[in-house]
């Protein structure tokens, strides 16, 4: 009898932690607006391609200050929504402006109470007609392709908008400079990027030199699937997803007790923000993607990779940076690491495990989670670690490294 009863406990606890753990969703009306057309609009819209490298129902994630992430969906669903939305936002009236196929590579937002950033990467091309010749005879047949005519990658961060406003401002930056390159062809150059100048000066400054990839993909531009990490540094999440470092060369990396610091060849310490970057070996990461107060250390070595990456921080509250004023930082910064920080390769989410979602993180694994029920601290970072690198290790794809 008393056996009967643990194991109806056991399997009650688990049930209470799955219905707890249903992630919280967001969903998004998204609706065509008459004032996203440039003026002196010279195109139109007329299909959308969803070319995302994961075409999950979900764009993106809210984290809210409590560390608990809701995922961000477009009401009516990613392709109906944005098809609506482009070719209802830019009339055709009469059909007398020319039709281009919109297609999306990269459609993504993030945000927390303080900020929310939406990366978009889009191609505008054009529609072709090709005469191909029919098997075993003389005559032709017409074949509809599309010819790329423009691409623009856009990055919005805003801490005043609402996520709709800040999903519309970056398409109507795209439109806008699709128009401008329309208007001007000869000057305007056919891609757009807000990163470009960035970047070249950050190439410049470390000696580093562009990546080109092909169009093509393998399990070697999945991080997770791929057999060997690419050196270099990432300046988006997606570079980091998809092992695409956007710069490559010879890194001068200042490493010591899991942090790292890149240095100019020179040996000055470089202050270009990136995103991340791979020494070939080891991940690191920006730990501003977490640390919005400022922390003397700028990179974290990554410790697990899978489902999760995962690496140990002290992950200082705002409270605690205010103390500096009394010596505190640097007692903070000297003390162990204990807290165990997440970057969700779903989502591209930056933030700390807490004992109320990690339940939801192990979700799915039934013996995690009667561990995690045992911990003598469910508080403790190490612990939260130490299940979510064997999740990793469970969840993980069979490659060989």
């Amino acid at each position: 009898m008393k056996v009967f009863f643990t194991l109806l406990i056991v399997l009650l606890t688990i049930s209470g932690l799955a219905l707890a753990q249903k992630p919280e969703i967001i969903r998004l009306l998204f609706r065509p607006d008459l004032t996203m057309s440039p003026q002196g609009r010279l195109f139109a819209i007329d299909s959308v391609i969803d070319a995302r490298l994961d075409t999950l129902s979900h764009i993106g994630a809210w984290q809210y200050a409590s560390g608990k992430t809701a995922e961000i969906h477009l009401k009516d669903g990613f392709k109906p929504s944005l098809t609506n939305f482009a070719v209802n936002s830019l009339p055709n009236i009469d059909k007398k402006l020319p039709s281009y196929a919109l297609t999306i590579h990269e459609f993504t937002i993030n945000g927390t109470p303080l900020t929310t950033r939406f990366d978009l990467a889009v191609t505008f091309s054009k529609h072709i007609e090709i005469a191909q010749p029919k098997n075993n005879s003389n005559a032709v047949k017409n074949s509809r392709q599309i010819e790329r005519v423009f691409k623009a990658d856009v990055i919005v961060e805003n801490s005043s908008k609402t996520i709709t406003e800040v999903l519309k401002q970056g398409i109507a930056i795209a439109f806008l400079k699709f128009n401008d390159f329309l208007a001007n062809p000869n000057v305007v150059p056919a891609i757009y990027n807000d990163l470009a100048l960035e970047s070249a000066k950050a190439a410049q400054d470390l000696n580093l030199l562009w990546a080109t990839y092909d169009s093509t993909r393998s399990d070697e531009d999945n991080l997770l699937r791929c057999s060997q990490l690419r050196p270099g540094i990432y300046q988006s999440f997606s570079e980091l997803r998809q092992n695409r470092p956007s710069l490559i060369g010879t890194l001068v990396v200042e490493e010591k007790k899991g942090f790292a610091d890149l240095r100019k060849p020179s040996g000055s310490w470089s202050r270009t923000n990136f995103f991340g970057f791979c020494n070939g070996k080891d991940l690191f990461i920006n730990t501003r993607s977490y640390q919005h107060f400022g922390i003397t250390r700028r990179y974290v070595k990554v410790k697990s990779i899978g489902r999760y990456l995962l690496w140990i921080d002290n992950y200082l509250t705002s409270g605690e940076i205010t103390g500096a004023s009394f010596g505190l930082v640097g007692a903070l910064a000297t003390s162990s690491y204990t807290d165990c920080m997440v970057l969700d390769m779903k989502t591209g989410g930056v933030f700390r495990v807490t004992k109320d979602k990690l339940p939801e993180m192990l979700a799915g694994h039934d013996d995690l989670l009667v561990e995690f029920e045992t911990l003598p601290n469910p508080r403790d970072g190490l612990q939260h670690f130490r299940l979510l690198d064997r999740l990793n290790q469970l969840d993980k794809p069979v490659v060989t490294r």
